[in-house]
């Protein structure tokens, strides 16, 4: 039997880099939908991620199950605990996936050390934020966000320029945020690499769990897999949630940082 001390969500991330692409599918399933453990047969797990039976069977051994209804067990003695489920009846089923990776990464922040997080991304000397392709905005969003309560923000990679210069700087001193979500960039295994002796935070969606181990800290936004289109809505209240925390941890200093900013846009008539 796993360890108890561990939920469903972090043994499946402890083990997503070992993963086949089959039982990924199955992860990634029951992670965001843990209560399908309860209500369907591993045949019906199994055509829900049109995958063979044995993949199932075979993902839930490697979680250290000794089968289904042993996983059944536990999660009914975590719901007898308290662990939320999602009880609103939505329609929509993009809106309906983002209610549950919204709880689901509640759960995450829930059972991590987010105060050493906060303190972490208040107390470095420089945080660098750095996001490719479609994590580039969300990149630039929270370091816009972050200025507001704290000064030395850096937003990476500069147009036109690549990271080794920027990463050669790193310090112990300062913090590294990573969003990486979707469609990343060759090397990013390579920047990860290159990043593991420092304080970084990787920002990711499931598929992003396999590089869990090369990072002091990874918070998972799981993004729905059958909508044509991405919604941002999870990673964008992750950053919401993350610099409203370092925006109360400072206190006046932020209070007196995001004043000076608001009377700069003023004397500079930036805004209406």
């Amino acid at each position: 039997m796993p360890n108890s001390h561990h939920s469903l969500s972090e043994r499946i991330t402890q083990h997503y880099a070992r993963l086949t692409e089959s039982s990924r599918r199955v992860a990634d399933f029951l992670q965001l939908n843990p209560e399908n453990i309860l209500m369907l047969s591993t045949g019906q797990i199994a055509e829900a991620c049109n995958v063979s039976k044995t993949s199932v069977s075979r993902f839930i051994r490697q979680l250290g199950y000794d089968d289904h209804v042993a996983l059944r067990q536990e999660l009914i003695t975590e719901r007898e605990k308290g662990v939320p489920v999602l009880t609103s009846s939505i329609e929509d089923p993009e809106i309906q996936h983002d209610m549950r990776a919204l709880e689901q990464l509640w759960s995450q922040l829930n059972n991590m050390d987010s105060k050493a997080l906060i303190d972490a991304i208040a107390q470095a000397k420089t945080v660098k934020v750095i996001g490719y392709r479609n994590s580039y905005p969300l990149a630039m969003h929270m370091r816009q966000q972050l200025m507001q309560c704290r000064s030395h923000v850096e937003l990476l990679p500069v147009p036109g320029q690549t990271l080794g210069e920027d990463l050669a700087s790193l310090s112990e001193q300062d913090f590294v945020i990573v969003i990486g979500i979707r469609r990343r960039a060759s090397g990013f295994s390579d920047m990860l690499a290159q990043l593991k002796p420092y304080r970084t935070l990787l920002i990711t969606d499931q598929s992003g769990q396999k590089y869990a181990d090369q990072v002091s800290n990874v918070i998972i936004c799981h993004m729905n897999n059958h909508a044509p289109l991405d919604s941002y809505a999870v990673p964008m209240s992750l950053i919401s949630y993350l610099v409203n925390k370092v925006y109360r941890y400072l206190g006046q200093n932020a209070v007196k940082l995001s004043q000076s900013i608001s009377h700069s846009y003023s004397q500079m008539n930036e805004l209406e």
